[in-house]
C-alpha cells in the first residue's frame, strides 16, 4: 500500500499548512482563552516556534497585545518587570480594560500537555520579590532603543553624559565598539522613568557591564568619575570635541589638524588655506564656539517655495531665496533608482532630492549686545536640510529624519536582526518574499516592525 504521506505532512508543526488549519479553529476550542507570548527575553525564534505548537493545539495566539489577550505568557521576567510592561501596555487603554494574568512558561507547558487551559496556580504566577527599603527596584526596560520611549530630559542626566563623554573619546580614537557600548547604556539610562540612586538599580539593565557599571557606581558613590573627569580635561579630547562641532568637520579632519598642531580656533583661522568652502561658510568665533551652525542641526521635512521678494536673489532648482540669507547650500540631485547610484537596503543614507544650508538669521533685539570686549554677531548662522520625497515614501523619509543617530541605528538594527526585514529612508523591503512593504504613515511602518508607535518626540536615544 501507499503511504498517505499527505496527512503525515499537515500534523507537522512547523508547516505552513498546519499553522493555516490551526488558526481557524481556536475560536471553537477555547473561545475564552486568547494567550499572548511576550517576546523580549524570549527571542524571536523561540516565540515563533511556540506559537506554531499552541496553535496545532487549538490554542489561540494573538500577535499584538490588546484587551483580547486573557493570558500573557513571558519568560525569565519578575513579577516587578511584567508589571511595568503591562502598565505600560495599558496606558492608552480604556479604563474598563480588564488586565491580562501575567504567567510563566509552566503554565503554558502544562496547558500544551493536557491539550487545554489549565487553571492558573499559584506557581504558574510570575515570582514576585520581596520588596526592600531604599532604592526603587530595577526596572525592566526593553533591548533596543526603538522599544522605548526616551524624552529629551529625563531623569538621569548627569549619568548619561558620563557615559556619553566616554562614548565620544572613543568615537575620536576611532574604537567603534567602545563607543557603541558606553552609547548604548546611556540610552538606556534616558529611559528610566526614575532617577538610579542606588547601583543594584542597574540589575538586569540591558547594555550595562563592567565598565558601564563601574562610572555609574563612582558617579553615586563621589559625584564625579575619576576617568570621565580626566577625559574632559585632557587637550586632545577638548581639541577634538571644539573642532568636529565647526560644520562638515569630521573626525579624520579634526585628528589631522590635531596631528598638525592645531589646538584652538584661532590657530585654525589663521590658515584659512585648510578650510573648505562649507567649513568657510560660518566659522564659529573663538570666543564663542558655540555659535557653530551644529553638525547635527533641525531638519526641515519640506521644500521651499517661491515668493514674493527682493529682485537679487540666489536661483538653484525651484528654490528661490533672498541674497545674503544663505551663507553655505549644497544641493544634491535625486539619485533613487539611478543604476549608477545603487541603494544599498541597509545604508543609512538616502538618495533624496537635497539641500543642505546654513542661513543667517538676525538675532532678536537687544541680543548681539554682550559688552564691549566681547561683542556679538547681529547673526547666528543656523543649518537647516530641506528634503524633497515622493508622497509614497515620505513616511519612511520623516521616519528616518526624525530621531537621534542612535535610535535610527537600532531601529534598522531591529528591523533586520529581529524581524528579517529591511528598512531605510526609502521603504521596508522582505527579502524572503521579496516585496516591499506598503505604508502610508509612521505608524504603519513601526506595526509592519511589531513596535508600539513612538512618536517624534520620544526618539532622543
Amino acid at each position: 500500500m501507499v503511504p498517505v504521506l499527505p496527512k503525515r505532512r499537515r500534523a507537522q508543526v512547523g508547516s505552513p499548512a498546519g499553522a493555516t488549519a490551526s488558526s481557524a479553529e481556536p475560536s471553537e476550542r477555547f473561545p475564552g482563552v486568547a494567550i499572548y507570548l511576550a517576546e523580549p527575553r524570549m527571542g524571536r525564534s523561540r516565540r515563533a516556534f511556540l506559537t506554531r505548537l499552541a496553535l496545532s493545539k487549538g490554542f489561540r495566539v494573538l500577535d499584538e497585545y490588546s484587551s483580547e489577550v486573557t493570558h500573557v505568557v513571558m519568560e525569565q521576567t519578575s513579577a516587578v518587570e511584567a508589571v511595568c510592561w503591562q502598565e505600560r501596555k495599558a496606558v492608552a487603554a480604556p479604563s474598563d480594560w480588564t488586565l491580562s494574568k501575567l504567567v510563566n512558561m509552566s503554565w503554558f507547558t502544562e496547558s500544551m500537555a493536557a491539550g487545554q487551559p489549565v487553571p492558573v496556580e499559584c506557581w504558574h504566577l510570575l515570582e514576585v520579590t520581596e520588596p526592600s527599603k531604599g532604592a526603587p527596584s530595577p526596572a525592566w526596560v526593553p533591548a533596543y532603543a526603538c522599544q522605548r520611549l526616551t524624552p529629551l530630559t529625563h531623569h538621569n542626566t548627569s549619568l548619561s553624559e558620563a557615559l556619553e563623554t566616554l562614548a565620544e573619546a572613543a568615537g575620536f580614537e576611532g574604537s567603534e565598539g567602545r563607543l557603541l557600548s558606553f552609547r548604548k547604556a546611556a540610552s538606556v539610562l534616558k529611559a528610566l522613568p526614575s532617577p538610579i540612586i542606588a547601583l543594584r538599580q542597574l540589575q538586569g539593565l540591558p547594555h550595562f557591564g563592567e565598565h558601564s557599571s563601574r562610572v555609574i557606581q563612582e558617579m553615586l558613590e563621589h559625584g564625579v568619575c575619576e576617568e570621565v573627569e580626566r577625559v574632559r580635561h585632557s587637550e586632545r579630547y577638548q581639541t577634538m570635541k571644539l573642532f568636529t562641532q565647526i560644520f562638515g568637520v569630521g573626525v579624520k579632519t579634526a585628528d589631522r589638524w590635531y596631528q598638525e598642531g592645531l589646538r584652538t580656533l584661532d590657530d585654525l583661522l589663521k590658515q584659512p588655506q585648510k578650510l573648505t568652502q562649507q567649513q568657510k561658510a560660518a566659522p564659529p568665533r573663538p570666543e564663542h564656539p558655540s555659535a557653530a551652525a551644529g553638525r547635527g542641526g533641525s531638519a526641515a521635512d519640506g521644500g521651499g517655495g517661491c515668493g514674493a521678494g527682493p529682485a537679487r536673489c540666489h536661483c538653484h532648482a525651484d528654490w528661490w531665496l533672498p541674497e545674503g540669507l544663505i551663507l553655505y547650500h549644497l544641493y544634491q540631485h535625486n539619485h533613487y533608482g539611478d543604476p549608477a547610484y545603487p541603494a544599498q537596503q541597509n545604508s543609512t543614507m538616502d538618495t533624496f532630492e537635497k539641500s543642505f544650508c546654513i542661513f543667517r538669521l538676525l538675532q532678536p533685539p537687544g541680543a548681539a549686545v554682550e559688552g564691549p570686549q566681547r561683542p556679538c554677531r547681529a547673526w547666528k548662522a543656523v543649518r537647516v536640510d530641506l528634503v524633497v520625497t515622493p508622497v509614497s515614501q515620505f513616511p519612511f523619509a520623516l521616519l528616518g529624519w526624525t530621531g537621534s543617530k542612535h535610535f535610527e541605528r537600532e531601529l534598522r538594527w531591529f528591523s533586520r536582526k529581529e524581524k528579517g526585514l529591511w528598512l531605510n529612508s526609502h521603504a521596508l523591503f522582505d527579502p524572503q518574499q521579496k516585496k516591499f512593504f506598503h505604508v502610508t504613515s509612521e505608524e504603519d511602518i513601526f506595526r509592519h516592525l511589531g513596535l508600539e508607535y513612538i512618536p517624534p518626540e520620544q526618539r532622543n536615544a
